[in-house]
């Protein structure tokens, strides 16, 4: 090699020593460059492993909101047949309660006829026993077949729980008439004891 470098000339040694220097140049420049491509090339590659753990994230997120939404459709569903049912239920209430309404109303106007025709009954049965009445005051009735004083108490108790105005058979008229026939017949079993004992 040194003979083939005494044989260049001058001027072509500066030339080769330009172009050693210039090949080594572009030399060091292409390693650069391979080193830039190279570092390029791993954050590629980093990206495309970030990009697809995050497409996997997003799929696993992805599956997830299909999983919740599914839920909620049917939440929802279920929801919209309890309200549809309750609906349903709150229609056969309204209807039982119309119903027991209309009833009750006919159970009213039939009160009202039955409480109507009673006391229709009831003034037809006054006016039937006034007469009645009258011969029973006038035969004394009330206390016949008693033959003393006691008897007479106990009956008179008697006729006082029945014919009290407080009692639902109460009659004021006929309560007159028993206290007046039991004062007389008292009067009369007073006098006779009396009597007997003189």
């Amino acid at each position: 090699m040194e003979h083939f470098d005494q044989r260049l000339e001058p001027a072509g040694r500066r030339e080769l020593e330009e172009m050693k220097h210039q090949l080594f140049r572009e030399n060091v420049r292409l390693q650069a460059e391979q080193a830039r491509l190279n570092a390029d090339a791993d954050a590629l590659r980093r990206e495309r492993r970030e990009m697809a753990e995050e497409r996997r994230q997003l799929q696993r997120e992805k599956r997830q909101l299909s999983i919740e939404m599914n839920e909620l459709r049917e939440a929802v569903e279920y929801e919209r047949k309890r309200l549809k049912d309750d609906e349903r239920l709150l229609d056969k209430k309204q209807k039982i309660i119309q119903r027991s309404y209309a009833l009750l109303e006919e159970d009213r106007s039939r009160l009202r006829r039955d409480l109507e025709d009673v006391a229709e009954e009831r003034a037809r049965l006054r006016r039937a026993t006034a007469s009645v009445r009258k011969e029973v005051y006038a035969a004394g009735l009330f206390f016949r077949g008693v033959d003393n004083a006691v008897a007479l108490k106990k009956r008179y108790k008697q006729l006082m729980q029945i014919y009290h105005p407080d009692n639902s058979c109460g009659d004021q008229e006929i309560l007159i008439k028993i206290n007046e026939e039991y004062e007389e017949l008292k009067l009369q079993f007073v006098t006779a004891q009396r009597q007997t004992g003189n």
